[in-house]
């Protein structure tokens, strides 16, 4: 009996070990966003099953797996909001739906690089 707690206790924390210490893969996304203003945002977002960064204007921002909200202001205000010195009232939404867009990508790579490691 003292046998099989203890190799159920090593196998789990092998198992756990080999979660927590394994290189993960990387899934990167360019997800092709414009400023309301039809400007292009050459920005791409890469995460593993940790964590993510995106890089805009070959800076790379860092942010936790968990919100990368305030990464995603700061690309967004200077993509979009920067070159125009104002925005209106009705841009509000578009630069909410464009938020929401690039907060989906980094979702989805998220969920992409957590499936392929096998640890959630």
């Amino acid at each position: 009996m003292k046998t099989k707690l203890f190799t159920i206790a090593l196998l789990g924390t092998l198992a756990f070990t080999a979660c927590s210490t394994s290189d993960s893969n990387e899934y990167c996304s360019n997800p092709g966003a414009t400023c309301p203003d039809d400007t292009a945002i050459d920005a791409s977002a890469c995460c593993t099953d940790q964590s993510c960064y995106w890089t805009y204007d070959n800076t790379k921002y860092q942010c936790n797996g968990t919100d990368c909200s305030s990464v995603l202001d700061q690309i967004i205000t200077s993509a979009c909001v920067s070159s125009t010195k104002s925005v209106s009232i009705q841009n509000d939404a578009d630069l909410a739906k464009l938020k929401a867009q690039l907060t989906a990508v980094t979702e989805k790579l998220l969920v992409e690089a957590r499936g392929a490691s096998g640890c959630e």
